[in-house]
């Protein structure tokens, strides 16, 4: 790039992309009103949902789609990956494919030539460099794609999902290389889904949410909100979906569970609890006078894992058909995320007679990274019973 070239950058304001799907069917704007400003050198990640607009968005910006409205410009030469591995040509060989992409970028065969040997021993593909394409991997076909890109250096790179390429090794080095464009004040655009990759690559995240623009700061800041949004959408459609689940059944005569719900230590109710807070599973159950029964409490996460699983005995009352319970669940170890309490009442023949299921949120003010454990140390579940 010389120094009389201008400066490399994207401006996009109230950019719109609308779909007119016809047939009595209402138009669907899948990118409305987006407004950034994107400078030379930067690393920009692109998050949100699939279907949010991002690919949209992105294909405006490359000009394979025109937008609807707006104003796009786009100071640079656009490169973009959207598919890895898909521009190849398969009958030509690694090498023969190298040729013609560095041609398509205005390069000439002395220049590309220059840069042979370099992306030949980035892509780390060995004899296969000189066998045709419809002999690789899926992966091989991938290093060779990124590897060809990065060196040929764009001025404007728009990679989809880029560092799912290969293994770890080849992820660190195309990594560096992507830094390195962007030190020589190329920009870089990534779309991924692993919040990990954007907060390792990008220095600036935007967030797409139904076709606008949800968040634009730090990645950090805003992953760290997308992630919370997603949890907190998905939980939600778990409780939906589990509401029916939250039964009240009575199977046999003068038997019943009244009223059960999770409590403090203060004996409060409560719908939410902090991981590693002490918990109580109270109910109000209905028996026959001076039969014996067991209470038998399962915990499960909303997404089907079993947490614990007990069965507490209680001996007859000869005078009293209202039982009140308490189960003294201790320190509660959980993670985050929405759980199942389910209480069932037993005969000690080991015939069901009632049941009753509750929600509850857990919360943790730090929540751990690079996975969803359902415990937290110490991972000690103990339940202790009263009978008042």
């Amino acid at each position: 790039m010389s120094q009389s070239a201008p400066e490399l950058s994207i401006e996009a304001v109230e950019l719109q992309k609308i779909y007119e799907l016809g047939h009595g069917h209402a138009a669907k704007k899948a990118v409305d009103s987006v407004t950034f400003r994107i400078g030379e050198g930067e690393r920009v990640g692109f998050i949100g949902r699939n279907g949010a607009g991002k690919t949209t968005l992105l294909q405006m910006l490359a000009r394979i789609s025109d937008s609807s409205g707006g104003r796009l410009q786009v100071n640079g030469r656009v490169t973009a990956i959207f598919t890895l591995g898909m521009a190849l040509r398969e009958d030509l060989t690694g090498i023969e494919n190298i040729y013609v992409e560095g041609e398509l970028q205005g390069r000439s065969r002395e220049q590309t030539s220059t840069l042979v040997p370099e992306i030949v021993a980035f892509a780390e593909l060995g004899e296969f460099i000189d066998r045709p394409v419809r002999t690789y991997s899926t992966g091989m076909k991938a290093r060779l794609a990124f590897s060809t890109i990065v060196h040929i250096e764009p001025e404007i790179l728009i990679v989809d999902e880029a560092l799912s390429v290969g293994d770890a090794k080849f992820g660190a080095k195309a990594t560096a290389k992507m830094r390195e464009l962007t030190r020589k004040g190329r920009i870089l655009i990534l779309v991924s889904h692993s919040m990990g990759a954007i907060e390792d690559m990008c220095t600036r995240c935007i967030w797409i949410d139904e076709g606008r623009i949800r968040q634009d700061g730090p990645p950090a800041e805003v992953t760290r909100a997308y992630i919370e949004e997603v949890r907190r959408a998905d939980e939600a459609k778990l409780a939906t979906r589990f509401r029916s689940q939250l039964i009240d059944e009575s199977l046999l005569p003068g038997w019943g569970v009244q009223r059960a719900e999770l409590r403090s230590v203060e004996d409060v109710g409560m719908q939410s609890l902090v991981t590693g807070a002490p918990a109580l599973f109270w109910a109000s159950v209905r028996v026959p006078p001076g039969v014996a029964f067991d209470a038998a409490l399962r915990l499960q996460r909303l997404d089907g894992l079993l947490v614990l699983q007990t069965q507490t005995p209680f001996g007859p009352k000869p005078d009293a058909t209202d039982r009140r319970i308490r189960l003294d669940l201790g320190n509660l170890p959980l993670n985050y995320g929405l759980y199942k309490a389910e209480l069932e009442i037993r005969t000690a023949s080991g015939e069901q007679a009632a049941r009753r299921a509750v929600l509850f949120e857990v919360i943790n003010p730090r929540p751990p990274r690079g996975g969803r454990p359902v415990l937290v140390y110490p991972t000690h579940l103990a339940v202790m019973k009263t009978d008042p």
